[in-house]
């Protein structure tokens, strides 16, 4: 009969030792410590954060949209303007002579399609001469035509010309053809015209009402003012006709004591200009631009090149 093994005849068992506490490495060798051992991995190690924390917003957007004062966006134009002056006064009087020259056609074309009728009178100096013009409905169509056409091609040149004020914004070195790249010019476009037909929508009604009317300026005032910032949002970030005016609606409400400030600043400079027999307006044109991309890049969170560069 077998007899059972001696305990003595087995080796002897390996010490292992107590088990490591908790909150420590495993040794080497071994695998990572199951859920609930030691602390949670540090950031960066490709786990979900924890709840409760997000991620940083994207550019455009942060605190420092705080930042921003009428003196520091007027100097900073100003200085931009003296540093790419020459590519800004050509641009800009290129710019200026075009729409000039539509002007004047389209004031000839009217004149031409308009009846006149001529009157002598006899009077003690003499015989006296008149002329009077009727407006016929082909001089209204003509007129209708001429706005819109009108609105078309200073859309397109303001996406132009804000493309060359955005890159100076950007730190990039102005060049004459810095001004004649226009981009996403059918939104600007579509968003002209929508404002355009919306001022005239509010303007016009409230302007027959007796008592009234007089404040018509006062509602196309704030119709300005609320899209201030359309077209400059529209070509810096590609957006559509409704997401421009959002934008700038957007950026009106929530700061709108410094779009007023930065809205008088900037038709003061454009007043100023013009009364200088016009020929101002090729200093306060992109002077009081390039203060409404400084204020726009501020007040919407953006970031601009320091004026020095």
């Amino acid at each position: 009969m077998t007899q059972p093994p001696n305990p003595g005849d087995y080796p002897p068992r390996p010490s292992y030792g107590p088990p490591p506490p908790r909150g420590y490495p495993p040794p080497p060798g071994y695998g990572p410590p199951p859920p609930g051992w030691g602390y949670p991995p540090p950031p960066g190690w490709g786990y979900p954060p924890p709840p409760g924390t997000y991620p940083p917003p994207p550019p455009g957007y942060g605190p420092q949209a705080n930042r921003y004062s009428v003196g520091e966006g007027l100097s900073w134009a100003w200085q931009k303007f003296t540093k790419n002056a020459v590519p800004l006064l050509v641009a800009t009087l290129i710019f200026g002579l075009l729409l000039a020259a539509v002007i004047g056609l389209f004031i000839w074309l009217i004149t031409a399609v308009s009846p006149s009728t001529f009157a002598e009178y006899d009077t003690a100096n003499g015989v006296i001469e008149s002329a009077t013009s009727g407006f016929s409905g082909a001089a209204t169509g003509a007129l209708m035509l001429g706005w819109v056409l009108f609105a078309v091609l200073t859309a397109a040149i303001a996406s132009a010309y804000y493309s060359g004020l955005l890159g100076i914004a950007n730190g990039q070195p102005a060049r004459l053809s810095s001004f004649f790249r226009p981009r996403n010019v059918m939104s600007v476009v579509i968003a002209s015209l929508i404002i355009g037909v919306v001022s005239s929508l509010v303007t016009f009604p409230i302007g027959l009402v007796p008592f009234i009317g007089r404040f018509s300026v006062v509602f196309g005032a704030a119709v300005s003012i609320f899209t201030l910032f359309v077209t400059i949002a529209i070509v810096d970030h590609n957006l559509s006709p409704i997401d421009g005016i959002r934008a700038s609606f957007s950026i009106a409400k929530s700061r709108f004591v410094d779009v007023l400030l930065a809205w008088l600043v900037s038709q003061a400079l454009l007043f100023g200009g013009a009364f200088v027999c016009g020929f101002g307006l090729l200093l306060t044109v992109p002077v009081s631009l390039l203060f409404l991309v400084y204020t726009y890049r501020r007040l919407s969170g953006g970031s601009v090149a320091p004026a020095t560069v």
